[in-house]
């Protein structure tokens, strides 16, 4: 007899019991052995080899602008030489299932802020690509900007900007604190020339392993003011006719938090941007847009931000010739002394393919900023604490772009 609250079972009963959980066992056996057979592993005939690539730009840029006392360009150099350089590892193998796996890692030429520019690793098939690593969110990665420009010079984000201004004329610009935080990536393949890319990243300022991303133990501390938990979106559609060619994309980039810091907290950000380039024979034109919500919401500023311009370009054997234009208006809305203020670049450009990946570029830049109210002082960058109304700027450069 058991004990007392203890179930009763016939022997029978517990005899059929054992053989029910015996044949429960071998089906469950033979369901893994098949799906083993079924989910056989797969191969490549060569392991990944890493293969050397990479650029290097150097330019000879030369700047008249207001240079008197209490003026943005006081104390700054009139000329100067001016790099940017990376040598990029990326090697890829194909799977005897068709599936693609390759890694790719980008070396600053000189020191930075950070020795490594990008690294992620990569698997691409029927379904698309997906990233994983330190790379530029989906906007960044997408964004249509129009011709132009060259590989040094724009009236945009150029690689080179001779201005003394607090900012260029950003137009693929996404939320993340650090554009090459650690993220996930999703590139759809292309339907009828239409593509999608997509990107989350968990926090929007962890790209280095000082920032909490490499080995580790424990998670990253969320510092003050830092983003967390931000999605990109962005859509690109791409058309070939008769002698002509359309090129359109727009999407927006997210902060999904923001963590909260002592005093006065800023406003999760929302960015969003569209494009259009048209192509006709050896012509190009095109223009670019991006509203920049809440690029500063903190204490006693509110400033909003966006971007416009155009650019037109004509290619003639191994010259192309390009003119661009771009607007800033920043708005603060906030009751701080934090100046409104225009900035308005235009550049007239060219690009001599000297021969395969190597070109010479120039151009010819004017510059010139309006604060409201007159004589505000820049409150922000190399320049603060000086006189940042009615600013001009002439620049002239000289360039290289080398891609091997």
């Amino acid at each position: 007899m058991g004990h007392p609250g203890e179930l009763q079972y016939p022997s029978v009963a517990i005899a059929n019991l054992g053989n029910l959980e015996m044949k429960k066992v071998l089906l469950g056996t033979t369901a893994l052995l098949g799906a083993g057979l079924v989910a056989s592993p797969a191969f490549a005939a060569d392991g990944i080899k890493l293969g050397v690539g990479g650029f290097f730009k150097e330019a000879y840029m030369v700047n008249f602008d207001d240079d008197s006392e209490g003026e943005v360009g006081n104390e700054n150099n009139t000329d100067g030489f001016f790099n940017d350089a990376e040598i990029h590892f990326v090697g890829s193998t194909v799977l005897d299932n068709g599936l693609e796996v390759g890694a790719r890692v980008e070396l600053e030429g000189e020191d930075d802020s950070d020795q490594i520019d990008e690294a992620w690793i990569w698997f691409s098939g029927g379904f698309g690509e997906v990233r994983i690593g330190s790379d530029d969110e989906a906007l960044a990665n997408a964004c249509i900007v129009p011709p132009g420009g060259t590989g040094n010079f724009s009236a945009f984000s150029p690689n080179q900007w001779g201005a003394n201004t607090i900012t260029s004329n950003t137009v693929c610009t996404g939320v993340d604190d650090r554009g090459d935080a650690q993220k996930l990536i999703y590139i759809t393949p292309s339907f009828a020339g239409f593509q999608l890319t997509v990107s989350y990243t968990p926090n929007g300022g962890d790209e280095r392993h000082i920032d909490g991303v490499g080995p580790h133990v424990g998670m990253p501390v969320n510092a003050d003011g830092e983003s967390r938990h931000n999605v990109s979106a962005y859509a690109t559609y791409s058309f070939e006719g008769d002698g002509w060619g359309l090129t359109a994309g727009g999407g927006g980039s997210w902060e999904g938090h923001v963590e909260q810091q002592p005093g006065s907290d800023r406003q999760a950000q929302d960015f969003y941007q569209a494009g259009l380039n048209l192509t006709f024979g050896n012509f190009a034109v095109g223009g670019v847009f991006e509203y920049f919500h809440d690029a500063l919401d903190q204490g006693d500023d509110n400033i909003d931000n966006w971007v416009a311009g155009g650019g037109i370009s004509y290619t003639m054997d191994a010259w192309t010739v390009g003119l661009q234009y771009s607007h800033l208006d920043s708005d603060n809305d906030g009751s701080s002394d934090t100046a409104d203020f225009q900035q308005d670049r235009a550049v007239v450009t060219g690009n001599y393919a000297l021969g395969p990946g190597i070109n010479l570029d120039a151009e010819v830049a004017y510059t010139w900023v309006d604060t409201d109210p007159e004589n505000a002082l820049a409150t922000s960058g190399p320049n603060e604490g000086e006189n940042g109304d009615d600013y001009q700027a002439l620049e002239i450069g000289l360039g290289t772009n080398i891609t091997f």
